[in-house]
């Protein structure tokens, strides 16, 4: 990738088959609701489109996981801290929500789109499902 746009994703949207596309996008859209990756899991088994968006709803869940303790501890560690505790862990909670959403809506647009894209820099992480 040459491109400059840290964002921006290799799209792999040709390895695919059309028809796989169009008929698993809504599917592989709900599998980037933090869990919900089994759904185009279990619900298009066969179709590779749908197992792509499944791995990508995957890590995001894992992400969202691992966000959430660290979220967790970082406002432990501040509720420690009297000036600190009034507004650090709200703060560090909305950057948390944000960060989760806003990788749930480029993954959603992403495949109703009828795109393979990983997610920004979580989507190469893990390829667990084929």
């Amino acid at each position: 990738m040459s491109n400059n746009n840290f964002f921006e994703t290799e799209d792999t949207t040709g390895n695919f088959d059309t028809n796989d596309i169009e008929q698993n996008k809504v599917v592989s859209a709900i599998g980037y609701i933090p869990v919900l990756f089994l759904v185009p899991l279990l619900g298009a088994s066969n179709s590779p489109f749908a197992k792509f968006h499944a791995n990508q709803g995957l890590i995001l869940t894992i992400a969202a996981i691992a966000l959430g303790v660290a979220r967790s501890v970082l406002c432990a560690v501040f509720g420690f801290m009297p000036i600190l505790r009034n507004f650090v862990p709200d703060i560090i909670s909305a950057i948390v929500s944000v960060a989760i959403l806003a990788y749930i809506v480029i993954g959603v647009v992403t495949a109703v789109q009828g795109k393979a894209k990983k997610l920004p820099f979580i989507g190469g992480f893990l390829n667990l499902i084929h």
